[in-house]
């Protein structure tokens, strides 16, 4: 929103491809709503077919607001909460073949996510975004998380399959 003010649906749809973290549009709404009521964002009517579709944008204080975030999240570290571990600290608990299986569907899983993040920077490159800019050094980082997942998974499934 503060390149291009942004329906809610083209903002989902834009978060989908660029964002790392995964918002249902339910919650996307919701967080719209909240931050309108703290002067963040402010929306207009935009008429179309049957009903008018709001169209958002970003408020100086919520330029304000954003910058201040960031600075905070920048200067921040956070471990990373990564679910996934769960099930990896109990492997043992399955057996050694399905085990294998069943991360090999993971495995294909990420690749297909890696992929789709690579078609998403191809896109950026022909706008000239490659390299460039902070959206890149983001999908640049979780390339490379995906890349080491991918080889850790290669190992974990090789050592399974050696038992």
């Amino acid at each position: 929103l503060r390149q291009t003010e942004m329906h809610g649906y083209m903002l989902n749809a834009h978060l989908d491809c660029t964002a790392p973290i995964s918002l249902k549009k339910p919650t996307a709404y919701n967080l719209l709503d909240r931050m309108e009521k703290d002067g963040w964002v402010q929306h207009r009517d935009e008429p179309t077919g049957e009903r008018p579709r709001r169209v958002y944008s970003v408020t100086d204080e919520g330029g304000r607001a954003f910058l201040d975030l960031l600075k905070q999240q920048l200067g921040a570290f956070v471990p990373p909460e990564l679910p996934g571990l769960v099930s990896l600290s109990f492997l043992d608990a399955v057996p050694s073949s399905e085990a294998s299986h069943l991360l090999e569907q993971r495995r294909a899983e990420l690749t297909q996510y890696r992929a789709a993040l690579d078609h998403h920077g191809e896109e950026g490159s022909s706008t000239g975004e490659h390299h460039t800019g902070s959206a890149w050094f983001a999908m640049e980082y979780t390339r490379r998380l995906l890349d080491l997942e991918t080889r850790l998974l290669d190992e974990v499934i090789e050592s399974l399959e050696s038992k």
